[in-house]
């Protein structure tokens, strides 16, 4: 039985549309960074093979695994580079994991071009090119639906262009983001940091690309943090000459240069929050 892990994003729920569409693939979790070893440790030896996308184990946990179990990884972080050299891979920074997972497939004889254009739409928005008008509507179309709606909607239907029904959803979500974004950037808390640089602070629980590029677009922030304190996530944003993976990968967690981020344990504080408002002693 093959196992597929992928990440929660749109890139990985590509992986997850094509992995099921042309593979024998028995289940599919989609899961965060920091998520995965943990997870892998403790269902490893219900499968014979795991193919992982869009996100990586760590080195120890990859060296452990495949004593016992078939691997193979298709990624495109930076941070999984060395992991490439140990298990078997399809590995390049310069594309998304479902641009990586749709040649990947090619290669292996899959008849795979009706969802062409739907692989290189995620990975213009992943790779935040956005060349291609559909690639933020089809993340905003994600964001609304989730990942098992929208994976099952593009195994059903390859085609990019959305229906009549799906089109109002996204107007109507479309007018909830401008005015998002507007006003996220009356909520911004600036800093500086260690080495003299000007970032931005957000609590927000959506849209984190497109607002983290709101918010560089019109302040003088070299990066952002936005984060969720609902689900204790948080996503960095920078400009092209700050290294924000650095960031979280220090953190536990992952990304790219410009798009990073990383899941905590922290309270935000709400212990001293309380106490001053006087509910706690």
């Amino acid at each position: 039985m093959i196992l597929h892990v992928t990440h929660n994003d749109m890139d990985g729920a590509g992986c997850a549309v094509l992995l099921k569409k042309f593979l024998d693939i028995a289940d599919t979790v989609y899961l965060n960074y920091d998520e995965i070893d943990g997870f892998l440790i403790k269902n490893y030896n219900r499968y014979n093979k795991i193919v992982i996308t869009d996100l990586s184990p760590t080195i120890e946990t990859a060296h452990f695994l495949k004593n016992y179990v078939e691997l193979f990884f298709i990624d495109h972080h930076m941070t999984s580079l060395e992991l490439s050299k140990i298990i078997d891979s399809y590995h390049d920074t310069t594309k998304s994991a479902t641009l990586l997972t749709y040649e990947w497939l090619q290669e292996l004889g899959c008849d795979v071009k009706e969802y062409k254009e739907f692989a290189e739409v995620v990975n213009d928005y992943d790779m935040w090119h956005l060349k291609i008008d559909n690639s933020l509507v089809m993340n905003m179309f994600f964001s609304i639906v989730g990942i098992d709606r929208f994976v099952a909607r593009f195994l059903k239907k390859p085609s990019i262009d959305f229906d009549d029904s799906e089109k109002m959803l996204l107007e109507i979500e479309e007018e909830s983001k401008t005015k998002y974004l507007d006003n996220g950037l009356k909520n911004i808390t600036f800093f500086e940091d260690v080495e003299k640089r000007r970032f931005a602070v957000i609590f927000a629980e959506k849209y984190n690309s497109e607002l983290g590029h709101h918010i560089l677009k019109h302040t003088d922030a070299k990066y952002v943090f936005i984060i969720n304190a609902q689900k204790k996530k948080v996503s960095l944003r920078s400009k092209d000459d700050i290294d924000v993976s650095v960031i979280a990968v220090g953190n536990g967690g992952g990304g790219h240069k410009n798009a990073a981020g990383f899941t905590t344990d922290f309270d935000f504080c709400i212990n001293d929050f309380l106490k001053r408002c006087g509910v706690l002693a």
